[in-house]
């Protein structure tokens, strides 16, 4: 059965998010779109889109992990219609499916792509390295895992101002435009602390005979194409009682994802399981091993057993360099 995992307090089994100009008539229909509480960009970015642009009349539902899901249009969850598809983001394929025609939008949708799924190649466009520093930024000032669901939305809101604003002057986007501070931020004391430690540090350990085990946290399919070697998959709705037994004992736990969002959600609750040496990467993810020259496996890389053997090879040779 998978380990429950609780919100910060202040949240109930769901928060009902309405908007001006909508009334309780109106709020009856139609159904609210419906997700759960998370910390990836693309999450909140498509909550905005379907909230704020699409069908602001609707209302939002975020219910914690692993509660019942009420009745409405599930988006960003595991089934349903607007989620990340192959190498699509849940923000794209929103878009798509509203035949949405707004250039903002779609500077917004390559933005979100940059950020969540396109970790191989150059980004699509500058200003998605302005926009993940404003959102990481934002995590850090309010607690990663304790920002309140109308904060996400008020700063995808000043992301798509700034852009509509900019596109229309020939200018381009800063960090500037993209400063928010929430009027509510949440108790510090909700959040558990997850430690980040350096890749460096983490293969020195290694080399050093330390037991270290890495937690794949994206779906299979992304798993299969490229990995860090001898990576478990474990997904966050996966994560059972088995599954720690697995982890127990180890030195070091590191979960990853591409860039960490969901890398930290698995590190919190494997460390709320009861595993102490719960860490991420830094820098983050996948992304950031891939960035440090490190090689991984899967049907997109190298197989397991040349990876391993460059990882064996790299981890030698960091050592000798540092006697």
């Amino acid at each position: 059965m998978p380990l429950a995992r609780k919100l910060p307090h202040v949240f109930a089994a769901f928060v009902i998010l309405t908007f001006a100009g909508c009334t309780p008539e109106q709020a009856k229909h139609p159904e609210p779109f419906v997700t759960e509480y998370g910390l990836g960009p693309d999450k909140w970015a498509t909550a905005w889109l379907l909230s704020r642009r699409i069908e602001p009349q609707a209302g939002l539902l975020i219910v914690e992990p692993g509660q019942p899901l009420p009745s409405g249009r599930l988006f960003d969850l595991p089934d349903s219609p607007i989620r990340r598809q192959g190498n699509r983001s849940g923000f794209e394929v929103a878009l798509e499916s509203y035949s949405l025609d707004d250039p903002a939008l779609q500077k917004l949708a390559d933005i979100v792509h940059d950020i969540e799924v396109n970790f191989w190649a150059h980004n699509k466009t500058a200003e998605s390295a302005v926009v993940e520093h404003g959102y990481r930024e934002l995590q850090l000032r309010h607690r990663r895992d304790a920002v309140a669901p109308d904060c996400y939305l008020t700063f995808f809101d000043s992301v798509y101002r700034a852009l509509r604003n900019n596109l229309q002057a020939g200018v381009s986007l800063a960090f500037e435009d993209l400063h928010i501070d929430c009027s509510s931020p949440l108790s510090p004391a909700s959040a558990s602390l997850i430690a980040e430690v350096s890749i460096s540090h983490l293969l020195t350990e290694i080399y050093r005979g330390k037991r270290v085990e890495f937690v794949d946290v994206r779906e299979p399919g992304e798993f299969e194409e490229s990995h860090i070697p001898g990576a478990h998959n474990i997904t966050l709705r996966d994560l059972d009682s088995e599954a720690i037994q697995r982890l127990k004992g180890a030195d070091y736990v590191v979960s990853y994802c591409v860039k960490d969002f969901r890398g930290f959600e698995m590190a919190k609750a494997i460390k709320q399981a009861g595993i102490q040496q719960s860490v991420i990467l830094k820098p983050y993810g996948i992304k950031g091993w891939v960035s440090s020259g490190l090689p991984t496996a899967g049907s997109k890389a190298l197989s397991n057993k040349e990876a391993q053997a460059q990882l064996s090879t790299h981890i030698a040779s960091m050592a000798s360099r540092a006697l």
